[in-house]
């Protein structure tokens, strides 16, 4: 199959047929390029981490060099193709405030997690990406290859967050297509999906549904990690919280007063937080408050800047 280079251009992205052709438009040896393909899994540092859970996560870092080769890729193609609205996570301008933004108004939520999602998506499912938007066969293939591990997408690879939204894209549009005759609103953040309605009976019913598109999207759904919940029961949503008392998420009371007791300890030389252990750390924080939570950030800025005021004196 040939490179279809009227629909490449048309979407802005490189036009090459083979890797001698990819080589040259990344600089690099092309026989550096078919290497690291063919032997991609050499080129990783593989480790695990705990997860909350106890199991292990396998973290996959690919090596300098393929990284680099990643990064192009993610850059000059995937950055260039539009996930679905309803994907919210790895996307320049969206963030977890994006991902609760659409459940304001709602007093009900079910909360799903998607098992071992990046390791779930397949290498066949990469090569689909790439032969839909128009690379040739040859291509296609040194594409997957470079942007996989041990036959799957690797938790690690910053190529692999923008792919796999677009490979969970069919997922998105089928749960929303089925959500949107409902009045339930659904959002995906990666593996973490919302789905909300002010009708509690509706949203229980649609759970077979929900699970039946999942499995059939070939993801596998975390019972372990369900949850449904109401207006009287505290509501988190990729880490904001629901105030009941209006159509607002934020950072909620008991993070506020953490951070608070954190500033006022750091300033005053009392017993120090260990993961805010610097002036940079805090005000990484804050910067992060201002984008998730505005009103929360006046107040807690307006806070810091007293204290330093007080500290000065």
């Amino acid at each position: 199959m040939k490179s279809n280079t009227e629909l490449l251009r048309l979407m802005n992205l490189p036009v090459f047929s083979d890797e001698k052709e990819l080589a040259s438009l990344i600089h690099v040896d092309p026989g550096r390029i078919k290497k690291l393909s063919i032997y991609s899994h050499r080129y990783y540092k593989k480790y695990n981490i705990p997860k909350s859970n106890g199991k292990i996560r396998e973290i996959k870092q690919p090596r300098k060099d393929l990284k680099g080769i990643q990064a192009w890729i993610l850059r000059n193609i995937l950055d260039k193709l539009t996930p679905t609205v309803f994907a919210t996570a790895y996307i320049k301008g969206k963030n977890i405030s994006s991902n609760v933004t659409p459940h304001c108004n709602n007093k009900y939520f079910m909360l799903l997690d998607l098992e071992e999602f990046f390791p779930s998506i397949s290498i066949r499912r990469a090569e689909k990406i790439f032969s839909l938007i128009g690379y040739s066969k040859e291509a296609v293939h040194i594409l997957s290859m470079l942007c996989t591990c041990d036959g799957s997408l690797p938790q690690g690879a910053v190529s692999s967050p923008s792919l796999s939204n677009l490979i969970a894209a069919k997922l998105d549009r089928r749960i929303a297509g089925y959500t949107s005759k409902r009045n339930i609103a659904y959002t995906r953040y990666a593996d973490d999906i919302t789905l909300s309605s002010n009708n509690p009976v509706t949203l229980c019913k649609s759970l077979p549904i929900f699970l039946k598109i999942i499995k059939s999207e070939h993801f596998e759904p975390n019972m372990n990690k369900l949850r449904v919940l109401g207006p009287k029961k505290r509501c988190s949503i990729t880490g904001l919280i629901k105030n009941n008392s209006e159509p607002k998420f934020g950072i909620g009371k008991k993070k506020k007063k953490l951070m608070r007791a954190v500033m006022h300890h750091f300033l005053f030389d009392l017993s120090k937080d260990n993961k805010y252990t610097s002036e940079e750390s805090i005000l990484g924080w804050l910067d992060y408050l201002k984008s998730v939570d505005e009103v929360s950030f006046k107040q807690v800025n307006s806070y810091w800047e007293r204290l330093k005021k007080k500290k000065s004196k």
